[in-house]
């Protein structure tokens, strides 16, 4: 089982189901990390279906919380009256209702700018009653757009400090003449974990007075060696498999995860890996077989136990990512995948940012001051 049970949610989550169903008008939910904004979509959702002849429009950024999505609304045995799919894949299948030719020799960004561009210029109707657009917050202007021209009613959940995509889509743009509804509380993890999580935050200094969850547990910070780095993570899945919980292995990149998959492999340990990543919409998020996922397909997603590994200074993605400053971005959403333990491997490489944290009972800030780290 990978929802809360109904009855569990708090009394702000309810309050705010209630009144997505009920109300007639745009809805944008704002909520940080673990505040159950995914949660809230899946119980409305329901409602919805159970309370009306409407089909509701489901749209998210990447393929991996289409998973998520398609196993938790299987859950809630309401899988026959919604409509899943990615964003991307939504409006590329658009476009052959209006005939629109791509040069198949373009880049992809190139082709589906285009294809953007020339569904805007069409006479395009409200057919979707309601549409729900999960992580709104990573969808470009032009699809957010698009959206508008295709629904009747959005409801629409994110959280603009969480933006790891470069996009120009604003916060004031998605909430334009709508409701608006900010959740407060944070239920995945607990507050060691957002202790260390509000170091990455850009504008969340009260992460930690959002969590309701205390542990007597702390992050862990392993340190090892490049050539170790493997075997430690081994390990760490190896103490963990007794517990038949969900684990996610998340890495920024994809080689570093590729070349831990055939070292688990030899080693005979169980682990899910896929190499294209539309291979995730079929994944099963119930499975407690460890899954290895990037930073960014993670995004959304939670696991009982999280292990970093693969933040290396030497590694290009990485480096792309701090010259675009994103990196600070992967690190927060990353950390935050976590609802109970977190590891986080150290080795000569990781970038200062990981490698120069500290962890005690008093959670201190890393060695190195963050207006120099990020400098």
């Amino acid at each position: 089982m990978i929802l809360i049970p109904y009855n569990r949610l708090s009394n702000e989550q309810k309050g705010v189901i209630r009144r997505i169903s009920r109300e007639d008008k745009d809805l944008f939910v704002e909520g940080p990390p673990g505040s159950g904004k995914t949660l809230i979509s899946l119980y409305t959702l329901r409602d919805i279906v159970q309370e009306s002849a409407i089909r509701p429009l489901v749209l998210m950024y990447n393929h991996s919380l289409y998973g998520f999505l398609k196993s938790a609304v299987k859950e809630l045995d309401i899988q026959d009256n919604i409509t899943i799919a990615t964003k991307d894949k939504f409006f590329w299948d658009l476009r052959k209702r209006f005939d629109i030719e791509v040069e198949f020799k373009q880049s992809y960004e190139k082709k589906y700018d285009y294809i953007l561009t020339e569904l805007l210029k069409q006479d395009l109707k409200k057919e979707y009653d309601v549409t729900v657009v999960d992580e709104v917050q990573d969808l470009s202007p032009m699809e957010w757009k698009l959206v508008k021209r295709i629904s009747k009613k959005i409801t629409s959940l994110g959280d603009f400090d969480q933006g790891v995509y470069q996009t120009k889509l604003t916060k004031a743009e998605v909430q334009g003449e709508g409701m608006f509804e900010k959740l407060t509380q944070i239920f995945r993890f607990h507050k060691n974990i957002a202790k260390l999580a509000k170091i990455f935050s850009r504008n969340q200094a009260d992460l930690e007075s959002q969590v309701s969850r205390t542990a007597a547990t702390q992050p862990e910070l392993i340190k090892t060696t490049r050539r170790e780095e493997f075997s430690k993570v081994a390990e760490i899945i190896k103490s963990l498999n007794q517990l038949r919980q969900r684990i996610g292995i998340i890495s920024p990149e994809r080689e570093s995860l590729e070349s831990l998959g055939d070292y688990l492999t030899g080693k005979g340990i169980d682990h899910s890996y896929y190499k294209d990543n539309k291979e995730f919409r079929d994944h099963d998020f119930t499975s407690t077989t460890p899954l290895l996922i990037s930073s960014l397909s993670a995004k959304g997603l939670e696991f009982e136990h999280v292990i970093l590994f693969g933040f290396n200074s030497s590694n290009d993605f990485v480096s792309k990512l701090r010259t675009e400053g994103r990196l600070q971005d992967v690190i927060y959403v990353s950390i935050t995948r976590t609802n109970t333990n977190l590891y986080i491997l150290q080795t000569e490489d990781t970038v200062p940012e990981l490698r120069e944290l500290k962890i005690d009972q008093e959670q201190r800030r890393p060695a190195a001051s963050m207006d120099s780290l990020f400098s």
